[in-house]
C-alpha cells in the first residue's frame, strides 16, 4: 500500500523507488528480507552472523552469501543430503554477491575464509582457485583435487569477457560440478592417464563477490544463455546497493567468530580423513523426516507461485525446483555445522525454507529487475514539489494551470510534457483541474481537492 502524499487530503503518488517490493512478483507477495533469513539461521550461525555485522559492519548480503560459501565448503566433504526422488546429493553452493565498494565484500570473505586457509594447510592438492579457466580447473579436479572452491572478494575479472571470465560462461561444466559430477573430456589432447585415473565426483563450492556494475553487464549479455543451459537456476544470487555500516571493530571481542574459527577447521579435519578414504559420491547420506519433507512440498508450490510473474509455468517449475535443491542443501550445511544428529528436522527445513526464499527474492530482482517508470510519471513525480512550493509562496490554495506551464520551462519543459506530469497528478487526485471565471474570463485552475483543510507540506 502507497503512503498518502500529504496527510491532509489529495491521493498517493505510486513509489519510483522500492528494492524488491519493485521487482516482478504476484499480488499481495511480499518476499523475506535479508534481515530476516539471517534471524531464521540456525542458533550458532545466527550469533556469528550478528557478531559479523556487529564487528565488521558487513551488509546483510555479504555475511549471507560468505557465510554459506565457506560452510559449505566445509560440509561438503562431510555428508550428502537425501534429495525428493531418494537419491543423495551434495551439500555444495553455488553463490555469487553483488554489491557497491564498501559493501563488506572484502572483510566478510577474508574473514569467514581465516580458518579455511588454516585448516587446509598441508593438503596435497590445489583447493582455491580465483581467475582461472575452465580447462585449467578440470585439469586440475581429474588430477585429485576433489574438495576446491572458486572463492574472490573482489572478482571483476571473474565476469569479463576476457580469458578470466570464460569460467563464468562455462555453465554446462559449472553445471556438471554443481552436482559433484566430474565433467567430461571433449579435447583430443588430453592425456589419456589422467582420464583414466580421473575421480569420479569431486566438490567445487563457488563463492565469488563481485562489483554490481559489473554484474549488471554480465545479466545482460549473459543472462539468458544462463537461464537456457539451467545453471543459473542453480546459482544462488543476493545483490544490494547498500554499503557497510560502521563496526565496533577492535572495541569488541570476537566470542562467536572464534567458534566458528574452531569449528571450521574440526569439519575440513574431518572433511579431508573422509575424502582420502572414500569418494565423494560415496559420503554418508543426512536422511530426511518426513515432516521436512512436507516443508518442502509446501516451500515448493510458493517457490512457483513467487516466480508465475516473471516465468512461464514450466519455467517456475523449473525454478522452484532447484531452489527446492537448494532449500535441501542450505539445511543440511546448517545441520552439519550443528552438528546434529540423526535426520534432518522440520525447524532446520523452515529456517532453510526462508533463507533460500530469500535468495529466489533477490535472484528475480537482479535476473528481472524492475522497469523504469513511464517519463510522465517519473516527470509527476519531479513537478509536484514544484506546485506545492509556489503554492506556499503564493498562500493560496489553487493556480492557474498555465502558470504552472510557465514555472515548468525553468525545468526545460515543453507544455504537452509539462500537462502529461499534471495529468498524473490530477489521476491520483493530488489536485484537481477546475474551470474558473477571473476578471470576467474562464481560466483553468489547478486546486488542491476539496478535501484539504490545510496547504500540504513539501515532500
Amino acid at each position: 500500500m502507497n503512503a498518502p502524499a500529504y496527510p491532509y487530503g489529495g491521493g498517493a503518488m505510486p513509489s519510483q523507488h522500492s528494492p524488491l517490493q519493485s521487482a516482478i512478483y504476484p499480488p499481495g507477495y511480499y518476499p523475506p528480507q535479508a534481515s530476516h533469513a539471517i534471524n531464521a539461521l540456525t542458533p550458532s550461525l545466527f550469533r556469528v552472523a550478528s557478531e559479523q555485522r556487529a564487528i565488521y559492519g558487513s551488509s546483510h548480503e555479504a555475511i549471507l552469501v560468505n557465510l554459506f560459501g565457506k560452510i559449505s565448503f566445509a560440509a561438503s566433504g562431510n555428508r550428502r543430503v537425501r534429495g525428493h526422488g531418494g537419491k543423495a546429493m551434495p551439500l555444495t553452493l553455488h553463490l555469487r554477491f553483488a554489491g557497491p565498494p564498501l559493501s563488506g565484500k572484502s572483510d566478510t570473505h577474508d574473514r569467514f575464509n581465516a580458518p579455511i586457509i588454516e585448516a587446509m594447510n598441508g593438503w596435497k592438492k590445489r583447493w582455491q582457485f580465483a581467475n582461472v579457466t575452465p580447462a585449467t580447473l578440470q585439469r586440475k579436479i581429474c588430477g585429485g583435487s576433489v574438495l576446491s572452491m572458486l572463492s574472490m572478494a573482489e572478482g571483476r575479472g571473474h565476469l569479463s569477457d576476457q580469458v578470466s571470465g570464460h569460467l563464468s560462461r562455462a555453465f554446462q561444466e559449472l553445471s556438471d560440478l554443481y552436482d559433484s559430477h566430474v565433467p567430461a573430456f571433449d579435447r583430443a589432447d588430453d592425456d589419456d592417464e589422467v582420464v583414466v585415473h580421473a575421480p569420479d565426483s569431486a566438490i567445487l563450492v563457488v563463492c565469488v563477490n563481485v562489483q554490481n556494475d559489473k554484474h549488471r553487464v554480465w545479466l545482460d549479455k549473459y543472462a539468458e544463455d544462463a537461464i537456457g543451459s539451467g545453471y543459473l537456476y542453480r546459482l544462488m544470487m543476493m545483490e544490494t546497493d547498500q554499503i557497510a555500516v560502521e563496526g565496533a571493530g577492535s572495541q569488541q571481542p570476537e566470542v562467536a567468530l572464534l567458534d566458528y574459527d574452531q569449528r571450521i577447521v574440526e569439519m575440513i579435519a574431518s572433511a579431508r580423513l573422509n575424502l582420502e578414504a572414500m569418494s565423494v559420491n560415496r559420503l554418508p547420506v543426512i536422511e530426511v523426516m518426513a515432516e521436512a519433507e512436507h516443508v518442502l512440498r509446501q516451500a515448493q508450490e510458493r517457490f512457483v507461485q513467487m516466480a508465475s510473474a516473471a516465468l512461464s509455468p514450466n519455467e517456475a517449475r523449473v525454478f522452484a525446483v532447484r531452489l527446492t535443491a537448494n532449500t535441501r542443501r542450505i539445511a543440511g550445511c546448517m545441520h552439519v555445522y550443528e552438528g546434529y544428529d540423526g535426520a534432518m528436522s522440520a525447524d532446520t527445513m523452515v529456517r532453510a525454507k526462508t533463507i533460500a526464499e530469500c535468495f529466489a527474492a533477490h535472484w528475480l530482482a537482479t535476473v528481472f529487475p524492475p522497469k523504469p517508470a513511464p517519463q510522465h510519471q517519473q516527470d509527476a513525480h519531479a513537478l509536484l514539489p514544484n506546485v506545492i512550493g509556489e503554492l506556499r509562496r503564493r498562500g493560496v490554495g489553487g493556480i492557474r494551470e498555465t502558470d504552472i506551464v510557465t514555472l515548468a520551462k525553468n525545468l526545460g519543459w515543453t507544455p504537452q510534457r509539462t500537462k502529461a506530469a499534471l495529468g498524473v497528478l490530477y489521476a491520483v487526485g493530488q489536485f484537481q483541474l477546475l474551470p474558473r471565471t477571473i476578471n470576467g474570463r474562464r481560466v483553468e485552475m489547478v486546486e488542491l481537492p476539496s478535501s484539504s483543510l490545510h496547504l500540504p507540506p513539501l515532500i
